[in-house]
């Protein structure tokens, strides 16, 4: 009886070890496979009253990740339909390929974003059902930034939506990612280049907006966006 308990409890980590180890032994391909996102942002965005533009990565971003990382940003508004209205904040696309070493390419946006500013972060798993009628899951994170140089104290609320896309598979959490990966090297003997999607805007009740509208518009551009950003013959 004692014998099947230490069987019992040696089996997982045994499994584990030969896993690990197996990805370092089996073949691979020598380069990468490429993701199945595209980082070809559009500018004219297909959802009605949205204008986009392309926008460079900060400097915070680029240095806190692998040199041979790559970057495709845009933001989108919503122009305002008459002078009086106030002007909404843009909602912020951010795809971060990983380069050779996918540890120090990308990385759960938990571990940046204190970098930037952002406090009081919170977690939860989410589904927003896109354009085309597919069901994806994500990541929804808020968070706020205060603005110590303003007099009115005024504090950024952030909600954002992430997901990891590999070549034909997307994983909402980090755990995820790293098992998928794993599997993928092990099972199909290849490496993935994987892309870290984000995208976010900000609210606050002196700007007029509610943590409600600000989801509803980052859903909103998530849902057109993704059935002509990803290549889903590969999925």
């Amino acid at each position: 009886m004692k014998m099947k308990q230490v069987l019992r409890a040696l089996l997982p980590p045994a499994l584990l070890a030969l896993i690990l180890g197996s990805v370092f032994i089996l073949p691979r391909h020598e380069a990468l496979v490429e993701s199945s996102i595209s980082p070809d942002l559009p500018v004219d965005f297909e959802l009605p009253g949205w204008q986009g533009k392309k926008i460079q990565e900060s400097e915070v971003e680029r240095s806190s990740l692998a040199a041979d990382t790559r970057f495709s940003k845009a933001q989108y508004t919503q122009p305002r339909r008459v002078f009086w209205e106030a002007e909404k904040p843009p909602v912020e696309v951010s795809i971060v390929y990983s380069g050779n070493d996918m540890n120090s390419s990308i990385h759960r946006p938990e571990r940046c974003l204190p970098s930037q500013g952002h406090i009081d972060l919170r977690t939860s798993s989410a589904k927003i059902t896109l354009a085309d009628g597919r069901t994806i899951a994500f990541t929804r994170l808020t968070s706020r930034v205060p603005l110590p140089n303003r007099d009115d104290g005024l504090t950024l609320r952030f909600v954002s939506y992430y997901i990891f896309i590999g070549h034909g598979t997307m994983r909402h959490t980090h755990l995820g990612r790293t098992f998928q990966d794993m599997y993928d090297r092990v099972a199909k003997g290849y490496v993935q280049r994987w892309a870290y999607l984000q995208v976010n805007s900000y609210w606050a009740p002196e700007l007029k907006l509610t943590e409600e509208e600000t989801d509803q518009r980052v859903r909103a551009v998530i849902s057109e966006l993704l059935p002509h950003q990803i290549d889903w013959s590969a999925m």
